[in-house]
């Protein structure tokens, strides 16, 4: 894919962001806060889990260590994923900070809704959504390494993304913007590592 067509896609992705919390955000966060029930809720949360970033940094790290010596690609592979998870992870915590956007919850108990800026709190900490940055910075690090599963691993990230939205922890355009923000991350990780030019 060239930069172009990523270009193209993350500003429609962005353009549907803004559309997403101008006029769906709260209508989408009604509906599956009153229409989830529990037996599912439990299946969706452990799905999410997924998106935790032990997942993809233990493994990475053990598997660098092994073959850090015996395998160029191996190894660069394994710096790809653990360098995408832990400097996307970074960014996604800065910005929450910086927008302090209220989680869904707030808005179910106390009617409070979008940025509050500079707020500090796991309450005021849903934009971007720090799962979904991770799952895509993770798995797009994996549909580079392994090509011929990469949609395989987009649906993955796709569906550890929705999941933040079914347990009513983000907003669809939380999760918009944090699956650009990991798979920037790990496109231009990608590039330099392993010096590619599109």
């Amino acid at each position: 894919m060239t930069n172009k067509k990523i270009t193209f896609i993350s500003i429609v992705v962005t353009i549907f962001a803004i559309i997403s919390f101008l006029f769906l955000d709260k209508t989408i966060a009604y509906y599956f806060h009153n229409h989830i029930k529990d037996g599912i809720y439990h299946f969706i949360k452990l799905l999410s889990k997924l998106g935790q970033a032990e997942y993809f940094l233990i493994p990475s790290l053990l598997v660098y260590l092994i073959y850090k010596n015996r395998d160029e690609f191996i190894k660069k592979s394994m710096i790809l994923i653990f360098s995408s998870v832990v400097i996307s992870g970074i960014i996604v915590n800065i910005i929450k900070i910086i927008f302090g956007r209220a989680r869904p919850p707030l808005l179910f108990k106390e009617d409070i809704f979008g940025f509050t800026w500079f707020h500090f709190g796991h309450l005021y900490a849903s934009f971007p959504s720090g799962h979904t940055t991770t799952a895509f910075s993770g798995f797009i690090a994996l549909a580079f390494i392994f090509p011929k599963y990469k949609y395989l691993f987009v649906i993955f990230a796709i569906i550890i993304a929705l999941t933040r939205v079914l347990l009513s922890m983000h907003y669809l355009s939380d999760v918009l913007m944090g699956s650009l923000l990991g798979s920037w991350t790990t496109y231009l990780l990608y590039k330099k590592i392993f010096k590619e030019k599109n």
